[in-house]
């Protein structure tokens, strides 16, 4: 079966399912918008997704007969970074970043893959974190670096004084506003 939109959320189309075949996948995984894999029961699933999306946990990728192929995240081998304090929270914020670890947020930990380069500087940091297996869930945010390109003319909430072709980038002072809603930049992704 190939697969090239998400049918919807389990939690909305739940009266019309009987049975849920679960597709355990990796965050590497549902990062991809195209694979080949296998589900619990032995379905084969191809995925091809447009590119740029996710695929979250509890996202149902077909539904045929009462029988729904629902994506679970698969376990996988963590960090559970525990911050105590506002201080620890910055502070492993930024070693992670600077490690360009890729990371996803819960309620009350940071969760990232497991290298032991990651878990010595949290060590030198005194940050906690425990190595754990477990779902590799939670808000995942993009980076931002003060530069963007875009592909459509818009307008910006900050001044300067050169053209504006179709296609441009420029970088911003800190102090310098901006506002960019329609790109969703900083905003959480599910993952």
């Amino acid at each position: 079966m190939v697969i090239v939109d998400i049918v919807g959320r389990l939690e909305t189309l739940g009266d019309r399912i009987r049975e849920v075949d679960p597709l355990e996948l990796s965050a590497d995984l549902r990062s991809r918008p195209h694979f080949r894999v296998r589900t619990r029961s032995g379905r084969e699933v191809v995925v091809s997704l447009p590119r740029g999306g996710t695929l979250q946990e509890d996202d149902v990728l077909t539904l045929e007969n009462g029988v729904a192929v629902v994506v679970r995240a698969a376990p996988e081998d963590l960090l559970e970074v525990k911050p105590r304090t506002q201080r620890e929270w910055g502070v492993a914020a930024y070693q992670l970043g600077n490690l360009h670890r890729d990371v996803r947020f819960q309620a009350d930990v940071m969760l990232t893959p497991y290298e032991p380069s990651t878990a010595e500087v949290l060590d030198q940091s005194g940050i906690p974190y425990v190595r754990i297996t477990r779902a590799y869930s939670g808000d995942r945010y993009g980076a931002y670096m003060g530069r963007h390109d875009h592909d459509h003319p818009h307008d910006h909430a900050h001044p300067h004084d050169h053209a504006h072709p179709q296609k441009h980038a420029h970088s911003l002072a800190p102090t310098q506003q901006q506002s960019h809603e329609h790109h969703g930049h900083g905003q959480p992704e599910r993952a």
